[in-house]
């Protein structure tokens, strides 16, 4: 029993041969394709705009600042947070921006960490991002005695 051509030799069907190759290469595509996506919707949704400290002293005036003032607070609401806890705030450097120097106590050291924190805002007055450094312990406001 012949298969194939005259010659006695096997005949190979290319078109069925691309069209199965490129049937996985379609589907290993789809995949590959997918998976990209979903690690793209990943690292984007793993990325803030918020500036992530790295000590750990200044964590917990990060966590506050995260917690009370989420992104898109108003410029008001930041001063007034920042002006009910007496924080004092410093000439901004940038139009759109609040410079602030934010205190706190790190209760495991029992010592005061200060952080010169600056909030970043858009052009409608709300809030994008900030970013925070730490600097030299400054006492806080004592209420000026007569």
């Amino acid at each position: 029993m012949k298969l194939g051509n005259r010659s006695g030799k096997r005949k190979l069907n290319l078109s069925v041969i691309c069209r199965a190759g490129l049937g996985q290469l379609g589907q290993h595509a789809v995949v590959s394709v997918v998976l990209l996506l979903a690690a793209l919707v990943l690292t984007m949704g793993g990325c803030q705009k918020t500036f992530r400290v790295t000590d750990p002293q200044l964590k917990p005036i990060q966590e506050m600042i995260e917690t009370q003032l989420p992104m898109g607070s108003t410029t008001d609401r930041v001063n007034l947070f920042l002006a009910t806890r007496g924080y004092e705030t410093e000439p901004a450097e940038k139009p759109g921006t609040i410079v602030a120097v934010i205190w706190h106590i790190d209760t495991q050291r029992v010592e005061p960490v200060t952080a010169r924190v600056t909030f970043y805002f858009d052009a409608n007055g709300k809030l994008n991002t900030f970013e925070m450094t730490r600097t030299m312990n400054q006492p806080a406001n004592q209420p000026v005695q007569p």
